[in-house]
């Protein structure tokens, strides 16, 4: 029984939460939850280009939802992902559309700059939070306002494109478009980049002694800090590092989806993100796994509101409720052990 419950306390309830609030909303919505999962399905699984999609969409949300997990993983809420993508997409773009070198040379470099772009971003709350104690939740969450003014301010002035009819940048030239994974689709070889991280993360977090030190800090941080974990430092690396792989992320949805920086490259991937790592229960792997249903709801929902008459919005509505409830799940495990 016990092992059960711990089962359902995990992904796996996760995962079964998902599937209840998603029946619910098609019931409410008047519609057979059969018919609308199958239409679900059938729009994010039902061929090449419908499972490409999902794949696009996985790859887009698994970047910024490894970078959530490591902060969490910390004990800092991280809700700046959208802006770290975005400043990862906007160096990545601007360098790209400016810099001309060998093909290999010149991907690397423009995945590295979007590191550095959301690395910085997500570092500027680190620094807040350990040297002014500023509260890493409204510092990461402001900082997403100031990248998405900062970015329509500059790809609207001396980054716009010469031929560029709205805010973005001007194309890569298709030698530093990142290699197709799937033919005739748009998915890049960046969902590799994203498992392979994944799998990195796994190590450090289980293998590591900077593992060990992130679990210490977000598990019990006065223990941590009297074992002689510099907290400050720890605080700001963990930010810096979240940002970084959510901006890595940007710069692989410019290298391998839009070829180019806009204002419009992310329609929220960083906050769904963080329901990504909520449902994969801050584990790598199992984010991942995530991940792709995530993706699948991303692709096939307008084939579920057209199919099945769910309103898209319903599928919003359903990640926030998933964000809070998993929330609300892991405030009162951790008051529960505390007390």
């Amino acid at each position: 029984m016990k092992r059960a419950l711990s089962m359902l306390s995990g992904p796996l309830g996760a995962i079964l939460l998902v599937v209840v609030l998603m029946s619910l909303a098609m019931v409410v919505a008047g519609t057979s939850p059969i018919d609308g999962f199958s239409a679900l399905f059938l729009g994010a699984l039902g061929g090449r280009n419908e499972l490409g999609e999902t794949l696009v969409a996985t790859t887009s949300l698994l970047f910024p939802a490894l970078g959530i997990t490591l902060a969490f993983r910390a004990g800092l809420f991280n809700i700046g992902a959208e802006g770290q993508l975005l400043m990862g997409g906007l160096f990545a773009g601007a360098a790209g559309a400016a810099i001309a070198l060998p093909p290999a040379i010149e991907i690397t470099l423009l995945l590295l700059l979007g590191a550095v772009g959301g690395g910085i971003w997500g570092g500027i709350a680190g620094w807040m939070k350990a040297r002014f104690g500023a509260s890493e939740i409204i510092a990461t969450l402001m900082l997403n306002f100031v990248a998405a003014f900062l970015a329509l301010d500059l790809v609207s002035g001396p980054l716009k494109g010469p031929v560029a009819s709205g805010a973005e940048t001007a194309w890569l030239a298709p030698q530093y478009w990142l290699p197709t994974l799937l033919p005739h689709t748009r998915l890049s070889i960046g969902l590799v980049i994203a498992l392979a991280i994944a799998v990195v993360l796994q190590f450090v977090f289980t293998r590591t002694v900077f593992g060990y030190d992130l679990r210490a800090a977000g598990e019990a941080p006065e223990a941590a800090r009297r074992s002689g974990i510099d907290l400050r430092r720890l605080t700001w690396l963990s930010l810096a590092l979240s940002g970084a792989i959510a901006g890595v992320g940007g710069a692989v949805i410019v290298t391998g989806e839009l070829h180019r920086f806009n204002t419009q490259l992310s329609p929220g991937y960083g906050f769904t993100a963080i329901a990504v790592a909520l449902v994969g229960d801050l584990n790598p792997l199992w984010v991942c796994v995530a991940a792709f249903g995530f993706g699948i709801l991303e692709a096939g929902g307008l084939a579920m509101q057209a199919s099945a008459q769910v309103p898209k919005d319903a599928i919003h509505l359903i990640e926030g409720l998933i964000i809070l409830v998993l929330a609300a799940r892991r405030y009162v495990a951790a008051r529960t052990e505390v007390a």
